[in-house]
């Protein structure tokens, strides 16, 4: 069970990383679309989803982690600021693939 502290620290995390990123990346659309901090505030785990250059999109965004994390370090008031390690949110393509087995399920 996530604490509301832990809530409140993965939107914060989650709010700042997107504004500082559209404006180093303002040509690539992608949204960040989950966060996950871990208790000890050592880790954060980021998504990343986007229309085109998902993967080389992810690669950027982990070339730039530690610059981030200075960042977050002068916006975020914690006992510390977590290492940043961004990754690609397949979950639409999951989906697409859900909705069209289930399409050819019904079709038969």
């Amino acid at each position: 069970m996530v604490s509301n502290r832990m809530k409140t620290v993965d939107e914060l995390v989650l709010q700042e990383l997107s504004r500082e990123l559209r404006l180093r990346f303002p040509e690539d659309l992608f949204s960040l679309t989950q966060t996950h901090v871990s208790k000890d505030l050592a880790n954060a785990k980021i998504w990343v989803s986007a229309t085109q250059n998902s993967t080389e999109l992810v690669k950027k965004f982990n070339h730039v982690a530690s610059d981030l994390r200075h960042i977050l370090s002068k916006k975020i008031v914690a006992r510390r600021v977590p290492r940043l390690h961004f990754v690609l949110d397949e979950t639409e393509e999951k989906a697409a693939i859900i909705d069209q087995l289930l399409s050819s399920i019904n079709t038969k």
